[in-house]
């Protein structure tokens, strides 16, 4: 009977958390916080008065009061997430008592019995009842959401005074990923153009396989199908929608509208930002006055003062470069692509602009480089790809590719016993390397290191000389707009531009080979991402200091920033040496909002589905025991839920996931053995990413159908596709029977791209215009 009792009360107990903990995510997806909340608004309430004195400017005004809503959310989210995993732990502590005094019973039935079959104790069953009829209430009880009005401050950084409301602003929270619904159905948009392009595109698709299996894409058949994939375009685009829909597409396109319209009359700059991925909003003077001040501390950047447009020169000679080696086929035809030549009708001027990283001190500006018309990209992406490889095999061992590469580099450290007692960390990072690599020196590197892997002077048949030429080529055409005055980067090379990371990556294998030998001579650990280096060491401080000076001062151009101790974050892993024990665990910036693909953005559902599974397999490979592994799976959840995503969606996927890797017990009892052969299962396992790295075989019997996404009548687009295939190509006898459509879709444009204006007037980027320097 004690026993009953006991398993009657914590059951009682677990079931009160569980609808706790249900009503506190539900309260977090309704974005309805408990009234007990509504205090910490008014935590701060002296800097709020502050912030009314008229001595403030008015942008300096609206930096601190973001910053102070911001305080106070993350106040709120850190609470929650701390009372949520209180409960979770009480609701693990009950479900081990309870599982512990039933075996109590079992254990005595069977003692008093020597029957084969032992009935449960009728008390038992009484309760085990009573825990089903509690369980039938719990959703009932969710639903109870009071209706105080408390939504979580979030997203766009603001350091700038605007007119925006406060709907505008949390539109603007659905961040830069966020795709507008039913973007064709807009009363601006060009009915007809949308069908025409993805008419085209979608028939493009089908005409490259009927060719490769030889059948004609101009019959009768042929023109039938195209016409009938045209016609369904047109139906599905004048169906009507659901009024639910509408109101959403109305509501999407009013709010794009009128931020469009305050961004030009006030002058604000929206950029999506370096690090966190959310929106933010500045002054054009803010931005001005920053890049004219980093392109004054790198002195990178020369304007062309004559005023003339450069683009038509650099397609003279970019085409006097390469179709001489074209004709002659010097140039490597395996990867050479058509696109990759310059067409005089599309070339445009590159255009600089900058983004902002609000994670460090003053907001400072990243400088991006946008070539993508320019006259030399397509150079720019051949050398990268015919000299990449050749990188990456020369620098394999020194390379990490991501923060699960990075951890499995860790751990096989620790396995072959080289981690110790004293090991310490070290990071470090290169200030503006892409800028700040000289541009002499780096081509003379670029000449050994080409010279030290050619096979008889020549890389894939192309002499060394044409290659060095096409690279001075690429960096002499480095030229740009910005602020309706020409420049040319004079330093470096653009940040943007495919060979600009293969040449400062050739550029850094040089410059680190001294550190390189030094930890193979210790038998440590040196791993680079880019500009990021890490280091394991078990030399004193003073010892570690005077290798990173010397290494700092080795050369003008490179500047590092440095970091030292047993606990150090490297990417998006924070490591620890805790006594000898490696740990690590998934690494979240001070600056990181809990910001991802919306669930109401346009996007197929597939995406969100993906987006869990990614987060849950990141945090598996990324954590090294269980207890951060729960405290991620906790992360995520409620970043899904501040982002939309549905507590019954969230809690399918988690469930579905946990059933997959065999690993439900850890919902109830976190229990280090069982996640740790799941993590050492998973972190072996390649990414998607190195699997995309391999390349892919062609495959005939397969058609990639791609089509644009878009909710309302569109969702048929697959299976209205799939039924004419059928019905124009499927019969006994064609040539097609065994060939399978994969579709794979495209979005409509995201609030990035509807919002953000960083691109000059055309005018500015085209051959024949001319600006008059002051």
């Amino acid at each position: 009977i004690r026993s009953a009792k006991i398993i009657w009360q914590a059951t009682f107990d677990k079931q009160h958390m569980e609808e706790y903990v249900a009503i506190l995510k539900q309260r977090i997806y309704t974005k309805r916080l408990p009234a007990s909340f509504g205090i910490l608004d008014h935590s701060i309430d002296n800097a709020e008065q502050m912030l009314k004195q008229l001595v403030l400017h008015a942008d300096k005004r609206a930096t601190l009061s973001s910053r102070r809503l911001k305080t106070i959310a993350q106040f709120k989210y850190d609470l929650l997430t701390l009372e949520i995993t209180t409960s979770e732990e009480l609701i693990r502590s009950h479900t081990n008592i309870i599982v512990i005094e039933k075996k109590k019973l079992t254990d005595s039935a069977t003692a008093t019995t020597t029957t084969a079959q032992v009935p449960l104790p009728k008390s038992l069953v009484s309760v085990l009842n009573a825990i089903a009829a509690r369980q039938s209430n719990i959703i009932q009880r969710a639903q109870l959401i009071t209706k105080q009005n408390h939504i979580l401050p979030s997203s766009p950084i603001i350091e700038v005074n605007s007119s925006l409301s406060s709907k505008q602003l949390a539109f603007l929270a659905n961040g830069p990923k966020y795709v507008p619904t039913c973007q064709s159905r807009f009363l601006h948009s060009n009915i007809d153009i949308i069908i025409k392009q993805e008419h085209e595109s979608i028939i493009k698709s089908f005409k490259n396989t009927l060719t490769d299996n030889c059948l004609s894409i101009s019959d009768q058949r042929a023109k039938e199908f195209f016409m009938s994939i045209e016609n369904l375009l047109c139906q599905l685009q004048i169906q009507s929608v659901s009024h639910r829909l509408s109101t959403r597409i109305q509501y999407d396109d009013k709010m794009i509208r009128s931020i469009q319209r305050i961004q030009k009359q006030e002058n604000i700059v929206l950029r999506r930002t370096d690090k966190s991925k959310v929106f933010h909003l500045g002054s054009t003077e803010s931005y001005h006055q920053k890049s004219m001040e980093y392109m004054q501390k790198t002195k990178a950047y020369k304007e062309i003062t004559s005023g003339i447009n450069p683009c038509m020169d650099h397609l003279h000679q970019v085409l006097t470069f390469i179709n001489p080696l074209l004709q002659k086929k010097i140039i490597d035809l395996k990867l050479w692509k058509q696109w990759m030549h310059p067409n005089i009708e599309t070339i445009e001027l590159a255009h600089l602009y900058f983004i902002p990283k609000p994670h460090k001190i003053d907001t400072p500006l990243r400088p991006i480089v946008s070539s993508i018309r320019a006259a030399a990209k397509g150079l720019s992406h051949f050398l990268d790809q015919l000299l990449r490889p050749i990188f990456d095999r020369a620098a394999r061992q020194t390379t990490l590719i991501n923060g699960i590469h990075f951890v499995r580099r860790l751990e096989l450290y620790r396995d072959i016993g080289r981690l110790s007692l004293t090991t310490t960390f070290i990071t470090f990072d290169v200030t503006d390397l892409y800028t700040m690599i000289p541009r002499n020196g780096a081509l003379h590197i670029l000449e050994e290191f080409l010279n030290k892997h050619a096979k008889n002077g020549r890389i894939h048949s192309m002499p060394i000389d044409i290659i060095m030429k096409m690279a001075h080529l690429i960096l002499n055409t480095n030229c740009f707009v910005f602020e309706n005055k020409y420049y040319e980067q004079i330093r470096g090379g653009a940040m943007g531009s495919p060979f600009t990371m293969t040449l400062a990556n050739i550029y850094m294998l040089k410059w680190e080979q001294s550190l390189i030998e030094h930890q193979k001579f210790h038998n440590e650990l040196y791993g680079r991402y880019i500009d990021d280096v890490f280091m394991t060491t078990n030399l004193s401080v003073d010892q570690i200091n005077q290798l990173l000076d010397r290494a700092n001062g080795k050369d003008e151009n490179i500047r590092i920033s440095r970091s030292i101790g047993s606990t150090i974050e490297f990417l998006d892993v924070l490591v620890n040496n805790n006594h000898g024990q490696l740990h690590t665990s998934v690494y979240h910036k001070p600056a990181a909002e809990p910001y991802i693909v919306p669930f109401l953005s346009d996007h197929p559902r597939y995406i969100h589905r993906n987006t869990i599974k990614g987060a849950l397999f990141r945090a598996v490979r990324l954590c090294s025991n269980v207890e951060d592994f729960d405290k991620e799976r906790l992360n995520i959840e409620l970043m899904l839920l501040l982002n939309g995503y549905p507590p019954k969606f969230v809690s399918y996927h988690f469930k579905q996931f946990f059933e997959q890797h065999h690993i439900m017990s850890l919902m109830n009892e976190l229990n280090d053995d069982i996640y740790r052969e799941l993590h050492h299962k998973l972190v072996a396992q390649p990414t998607y990413r190195e699997r995309e790295r391999e390349r892919q075989i062609f495959n005939k019997k397969e058609i990639r159908v791609l089509f644009t996404f878009e909710s309302g009548p569109k969702l048929q687009m697959k299976r209205e596709l799939h039924r004419l295939w059928k019905k124009y190509y499927i019969y006994e006898g064609s040539l097609v029977n065994d060939v399978k459509l994969k579709f794979s879709s495209k979005s409509n444009k995201s609030l990035n791209e509807l919002l953000v204006r960083k691109k000059p007037p055309r005018s500015m980027l085209v051959t024949n215009h001319t600006t008059t320097t002051t």
